[in-house]
């Protein structure tokens, strides 16, 4: 299978173990759990149970519990990629991240 080239405004950055996301969903659905891969000040990667349109706009609440620290921020989805029995979501955030924001969830 060929290598997808990397379309990212910006790098991304792996979490750290403190940061979750307790809710990511259309703004009208609920998904269940999700983990964040990955965080940059343009966009996420999230792992989900099922696939999301690619427009769909995303409710997401970023929750770092050891800094108690959470942003509810909006995300529109730009690819649905099957990765096993989940899928990649990525998409960029409505407002990016300040780098202060973004250092929350990655340091």
């Amino acid at each position: 299978m060929a290598r997808q080239t990397d379309q990212r405004e910006a790098e991304r950055f792996p979490v750290n173990g403190d940061t979750i996301c307790p809710l990511a969903s259309p703004v009208t659905e609920d998904f269940g759990p999700v983990r964040v891969r990955d965080i940059s000040m343009a966009g996420i990667g999230l792992l989900l149970g099922r696939r999301v349109e690619v427009g769909t706009l995303l409710a997401l609440t970023l929750t770092n519990v050891a800094k108690s620290i959470t942003k509810t921020v909006l995300v529109r989805v730009t690819h649905s990629t099957p990765l096993g029995a989940s899928f990649l979501v990525g998409g960029t955030f409505n407002v990016p991240l300040t780098y202060q924001e973004m250092t929350v969830f990655v340091m």
